[in-house]
């Protein structure tokens, strides 16, 4: 992927680009929010080299590449001038780098806050293994965890060992893949097909709650039945043990029908460009759910050629609700 600002070689400047990076790089310095930043630049419809919309990672991205000063890199070190024009200058270079990696721009460090958008269920692995019978094939199924490279790098990953004990075999880079599944759920909320069906859920919504809750009651008061006449040996242990079992089956899906229910309620807005603005602000979990409203799960299936950088679209396989 091109860098923004330059052509396809990397070496011919493309002027309408560097002025808006000189443009954003004189705003951030003056004191200007990253956010308040990406949200001008989404509203002037100006967007990243790939055709998305800007966000404040990708734009942090471009502001600390030393590209733009005309230095090159070497397995992430400067070694050198590059033989391409700069589009700014080396000092306005190191002071951004300064300002962006100043200890209080960086958030407060909490264990108990989630770093990673589509963790929790959202990935599952798609590597294809062996029946037992040996005449096909089928998909490993797990969920991908999360877990940074050894140089730091985010990442998902499918465990061979504990919590999940899958194949081991799947590895995806998080912030690539997190950028292209914010732009197509956000595509796909700006669908009027879907965004009718959310404005009528959103209207149902407001009394399924609490028939929800009704439901789960009357789920719990059939278990202490069943529990009750286990005691008086009414009905057997294994009889009792499928009644458990399919209770909690319902309650789990009962209560993804009351959080799917709250986030219909919390739907910042129904609009696309009302949509992208709250984004560009949103806190993590606050866009996590925004996705669970559309997204059900991706299978990440291997990747067709080891080493590649870029992220492989053909990899995905979107499962929508």
């Amino acid at each position: 992927m091109r860098c923004y600002g330059y052509d396809e070689t990397g070496r011919e400047v493309i002027e309408a680009e560097a002025a808006v990076i000189r443009d954003v790089v004189k705003r951030v310095l003056d004191g200007e929010s990253m956010r308040s930043t990406v949200a001008d630049l989404r509203a002037r419809e100006i967007m990243t080299s790939a055709g998305r919309p800007w966000t404040q990672q990708s734009l942090s991205r471009l502001l600390r590449n030393p590209r733009l000063a005309g230095l090159r890199t070497y397995l992430g070190e400067v070694v050198g001038k590059g033989q391409w024009a700069p589009i700014i200058d080396e000092a306005t270079h190191k002071r951004l780098l300064e300002l962006l990696d100043a200890p209080e721009r960086k958030q407060p460090h909490a264990t108990n806050q989630r770093k990673y958008l589509l963790s929790g269920g959202f990935l599952v692995c798609g590597f294809p293994l062996p029946d037992e019978d040996g005449n096909g094939t089928h998909r490993c199924g797990k969920p991908l965890y999360t877990q940074p490279s050894n140089s730091g790098k985010r990442g998902y990953v499918c465990r061979a060992g504990s919590p999940s004990y899958g194949c081991g075999r799947i590895r995806i880079a998080a912030e690539s893949l997190e950028e292209e599944v914010a732009a197509r759920a956000l595509a796909r909320l700006a669908s009027p097909k879907v965004r009718a069906r959310l404005e009528r859920a959103v209207g149902s919504a407001m009394n399924s709650e609490e028939t929800m809750q009704e439901v789960l009651q009357a789920i719990e008061d059939r278990l202490a039945e069943a529990g009750q006449a286990y005691a008086k040996r009414e009905i057997s242990l294994v009889t009792l043990t499928a009644i458990e079992a399919e209770a909690k089956r319902e309650q789990k899906a009962v209560r993804e029908r009351i959080a799917q229910a709250q986030r219909l309620q919390a739907l910042p807005a129904t609009t696309p460009e009302g949509l992208a603005e709250w984004w560009v602000d949103a806190p993590l979990e606050r866009r996590r759910e925004l996705l669970a409203l559309v997204l059900d799960r991706i299978i990440v299936k291997p990747a067709s050629r080891a080493g590649q950088v870029q992220l492989d679209v053909d990899r995905l396989e979107f499962v929508w609700k």
